[in-house]
């Protein structure tokens, strides 16, 4: 919505849809999730944290939460972990059955090189939704982050795609490990495949960096004889998160 009505007029509907009823959770929730979008943090979790004192028995405004306490306690205040992790445990408690939940919990694990207990959140989310392939994709990355085990991580992916070949975050990760094997062409195409996919904006700059990066430096490469590129090379690889319920 915000990219076809601009983010002026989205954010003057979602205030006018909170003034309408100040004591229903949903205008909360979907303000705060256009206020995630912006990556405009401390607006987003104001309303979800009143979004779930309205109604706190459903998990969305929960993960919503906790990843953007999360985002913060990366960028701006690393005393919220402490907190991310409370409110991790507390989910886990009240919504032991969404994948989501565990999948959240596996990525901040991850995060934080917790490899082992990341791998027991992503199979037990796995277990939970077996058709989202996107646990998948997490557990690939973390074969590769812990045991830079290319070719198991490889395999997942594979398996993952051919479940859902519109899944633009296993072509994502299907992309990485392919410029770690120094097959760049097979990355290329993964990203190109991903960037028709992507849904946000944010998402589009992302791979769009990546998918020209990759092009450029491989031509270079070939041209001058250089060292090739690996996984290492691209920044920001290991912080990969997805937000919640994408």
């Amino acid at each position: 919505i915000p990219r076809l009505r601009g983010t002026g007029t989205c954010n003057m509907d979602y205030n006018a849809a909170v003034a309408l009823d100040e004591d229903h959770p949903d205008p909360y929730l979907h303000r705060a999730q256009f206020y995630l979008s912006m990556e405009s943090l401390e607006p987003a979790i104001t309303d979800l944290k009143r979004c779930i004192e309205l109604d706190g028995d459903f998990p969305a405004p929960w993960t919503q939460l906790v990843y953007g306490e999360y985002q913060m306690a990366r960028t701006m205040n690393t005393g919220l972990l402490d907190q991310v992790f409370t409110n991790l445990g507390k989910m886990v408690e009240t919504f032991p059955e969404v994948a989501d939940v565990f999948a959240l919990y596996g990525q901040v694990l991850q995060d934080q090189k917790q490899f082992v207990e990341a791998e027991e959140k992503f199979l037990t989310a796995q277990k939970l939704a077996p058709d989202n392939v996107t646990f998948k994709a997490h557990i690939a990355t973390l074969k590769m982050m812990a045991d830079n085990n290319y070719d198991s991580a490889l395999e997942i992916l594979n398996e993952a795609i051919q479940k859902d070949p519109k899944c633009d975050f296993v072509l994502e990760n299907l992309g990485m490990i392919y410029i770690q094997k120094q097959m760049y062409g097979e990355a290329l195409e993964c990203f190109g495949r991903a960037l028709e996919l992507v849904k946000t904006e944010a998402e589009a700059a992302h791979v769009s960096s990546l998918y020209i990066g990759i092009k450029c430096q491989w031509e270079v490469c070939e041209e001058y004889g250089v060292k090739p590129i690996s996984v290492n090379d691209i920044e920001g690889f290991s912080e990969m998160m997805t937000t919640p319920g994408s």
